[in-house]
């Protein structure tokens, strides 16, 4: 039987599940395909290979809009550069991500970006002409920039454009974002409630699978943020940009479960750090209320690191998947893979590492 161990010695979020299964092989095409199904409005995912404390893997992320730009180094400016900073302000059931420490300027990222637009859009012209445009176009590019500190990057681009134009919404679950120099076609005055969710998902074409997951994943969370708040599960709200995030990060492993043909899902012994989060209501402790609601009945321990490790999603994705918690199992291990996380933990990398392999029975 093919199953996949995930080890969550640094502890485990949605962006850090979809890097190692990157890392594991699964194509970032394929995740942006199947994203793409989704009414989400225009999007950038980007894969970039990154460290932490020597250990190598993906990190994942995904943003609004479709122009990305970062500052050059002695070379100016690139159209298609990353020198994005997130900062997610967690609400009091939510996490706080810090943006990913700055790592030694002798080292090498690859960034791999995927584009989807979908617009529907009126023009009217002073002329009083009305036009309706529909096309499709599809585009790559490499990118090879050099820059002074010696980072090298390598980007691929893929666009795949439907217009019929009238402004999508894209909005999210607990984060707020900033994102360097992203320039944003719409504005979201408002973010998607889990029954809008679970409308978007029951809509798409996503495989019976993905759909059957996702939508247990995404109840597990509201099901916990709404005994929280005091409220049903169905008004739960996916707050701007965090809904993009936890919609690509619950999909997307979703997905890559299914192209790996895993079976069955083995999880580490879990721990939390220790010490508070400060959220929009003001300081909390950890386990953040939500994360420790939706891991009741799942063994869970504290170790001596300041900082969150387990997010309400990363949570969510365990209890849904997680067959038993524990040590490894005896298994013919084929491929290992890395996510790697936003922080610079003290005592460890926060990296989360899935193996996966045959099951050896006894």
């Amino acid at each position: 039987m093919k199953i996949l161990f995930l080890d969550c010695f640094s502890g485990i979020s949605g962006d850090m599940a979809v890097g190692a299964l990157v890392d594991l092989g699964v194509k970032p095409s394929a995740l942006e395909w199947e994203l793409s199904k989704l009414a989400l409005g225009d999007f950038h995912m980007h894969f970039e290979k990154e460290s932490r404390k020597s250990i190598s893997g993906v990190k994942f992320g995904i943003h609004e809009g479709a122009t990305h730009v970062e500052e050059g180094g002695e070379g100016g400016e690139h159209g298609h550069e990353h020198g994005h900073e997130h900062t997610h302000d967690g609400d009091c059931c939510g996490h706080t991500h810090e943006g990913a420490p700055a790592d030694e300027h002798a080292h090498s990222h690859e960034h791999s970006h995927e584009h989807s637009h979908e617009h529907s859009h009126e023009h009217e012209h002073s002329h009083e002409h009305e036009h309706e445009h529909s096309h499709e176009h599809e585009h790559e590019h490499e990118h090879e920039h050099e820059h002074g500190h010696e980072d090298k990057h390598t980007h691929t681009h893929t666009h795949s454009h439907s217009h019929s134009h009238e402004g999508g919404d894209c909005s999210g679950h607990e984060h707020e974002h900033e994102h360097g120099e992203h320039e944003h076609e719409h504005e979201h005055e408002h973010g998607r409630s889990h029954g809008e969710i679970r409308e978007l998902i029951e809509a798409s074409e996503l495989s019976p699978y993905v759909k059957k997951h996702a939508l247990s994943i995404f109840q597990r969370i509201a099901v916990a943020e709404g005994k929280i708040h005091g409220m049903p599960a169905e008004s739960v709200a996916f707050h701007e940009v965090g809904a993009l995030d936890s919609i690509a990060d619950i999909v997307c492993v979703c997905v890559g479960l299914e192209v790996l043909g895993v079976e069955a899902v083995y999880v580490s012994s879990l721990h939390e750090g220790q010490g508070t989060i400060e959220c929009a209501h003001g300081t909390y402790p950890l386990p953040a209320p939500a994360t420790l609601e939706i891991l009741a009945g799942i063994p869970l321990g504290q170790i001596e690191e300041g900082h969150e490790l387990i997010t309400p999603t990363g949570a969510a994705i365990v209890a849904e998947f997680g067959v038993r918690f524990g040590v490894m199992p005896r298994m013919k291990t084929e491929r290992i893979g890395y996510g790697v996380g936003s922080r610079d933990l003290e005592s460890r990398p926060n990296v989360l590492r899935a193996v996966l392999g045959e099951l050896v029975e006894d």
